[in-house]
């Protein structure tokens, strides 16, 4: 989809939303693309949340990427609240293709693109093929993938959701990606590391409806979590979903808490079909652990018998091999790993 950043059209994708003159980039991979023609210059105006003022977070600010022409021309995080971005000077006019990528994820801060400055002709890129969505947490924002080992802890310096498997997937096959996803989260229980204690308030499904989660108050008041995503400005061809790492900690093997994840994870898989009629629905599980692999395998094919859609299917990932491939941070899954993983989805989608 197009929006309109100050007089100029540019392409939108991920999960974003107008507040006042500014666009505010939520989701990882969440994306701005437009094409420069004629121009001399070229200039962005970013600004960033809170995060750059905040000395206990300033390990959490906004990570971006811009490309010229397909090159990585900056690669880092914020510093600043506003930063001036200089893409290009030339005595010549140029032509050239900009993408502006946030790489860090929804819940840990926010980007706005506040200005565009040229003095060429701007055009907003084209559509391209496939849309998939791919929901799910830590994993698919591609948390510490940059990480040296499992003993680094968290930040967003080393979360890079291009090296995810969605990323890497999406640029293999070419794909227009939206990632809903959220670090800790899961279906009946976020991440905890005390199975007695339930953490019911990192979960997917309350905040898959609206534009993400981030309780940073926009220029307006609003924050992103107040404000209801709307499904039919984006309607994707295929929606992967991997949802239950985080659920793991907390069910272990308890039966009765895989019955309770077994139940809600069909009732989200209804909210993901009423919002998005025409997908096909791919779910997959494990590369943090299998230990809920029959169980949302079993809810997949329970959702199918009961609701009648045979456009689900389902696939149960071995874990990670850590050993040969090492951790990322907080034993997240490294670069190799994400890579393997990507190549198993990339068939799924092809597939499916």
């Amino acid at each position: 989809m197009n929006v309109t950043i100050g007089r100029y059209p540019v392409k939108v994708l991920g999960r974003t939303v107008m507040d006042g003159d500014r666009l505010w980039m939520a989701s990882s991979l969440s994306e701005i693309g437009f094409r420069v023609r004629g121009g001399r210059f070229l200039k962005i105006v970013l600004e960033a949340d809170d995060t750059v003022t905040d000395p206990d977070r300033q390990h959490l600010t906004p990570r971006f990427a811009v490309k010229v022409d397909g090159d990585t021309i900056y690669n880092r995080c914020m510093r600043e609240t506003e930063e001036t971005l200089d893409v290009f000077e030339s005595r010549t006019p140029w032509s050239t293709e900009i993408r502006l990528l946030k790489l860090s994820e929804c819940s840990q801060s926010l980007l706005a693109v506040k200005e565009i400055l040229t003095d060429g002709k701007i055009e907003p890129l084209e559509e391209k093929g496939l849309r998939v969505e791919f929901i799910g947490d830590s994993i698919t924002c591609g948390y510490g993938v940059e990480g040296k080992n499992e003993t680094e802890s968290f930040a967003t310096a080393t979360e890079n959701a291009e090296k995810s498997y969605a990323g890497l997937v999406s640029e293999w096959m070419g794909i227009e990606p939206m990632l809903t996803a959220f670090s800790g989260h899961g279906i009946v229980s976020g991440y905890t590391d005390d199975p007695e204690k339930r953490n019911i308030e990192e979960l997917v499904p309350p905040y898959y409806e609206q534009v993400g989660r981030n309780g940073f108050r926009l220029p307006s008041g609003r924050t992103v979590t107040d404000i209801p995503w709307d499904f039919h400005a984006w309607q994707p061809d295929k929606v992967l979903v991997n949802l239950g790492t985080n659920d793991l900690s907390w069910i272990a093997d308890r039966e009765a808490r895989k019955t309770m994840y077994r139940k809600q994870y069909k009732e989200f898989l209804q909210t993901v079909r009423k919002n998005n009629p025409g997908a096909m629905i791919l779910c997959v599980l494990g590369i943090m652990g299998t230990g809920l692999n029959e169980t949302m395998v079993s809810a997949v094919n329970e959702y199918r018998a009961e609701s009648g859609d045979q456009r689900i299917h389902s696939m149960a990932l071995p874990e990670q091999d850590a050993e040969r491939d090492g951790y990322g941070s907080d034993y997240h899954p490294s670069e190799a790993t994400q890579r393997k993983m990507a190549i198993k989805i990339q068939a799924f989608i092809q597939n499916t």
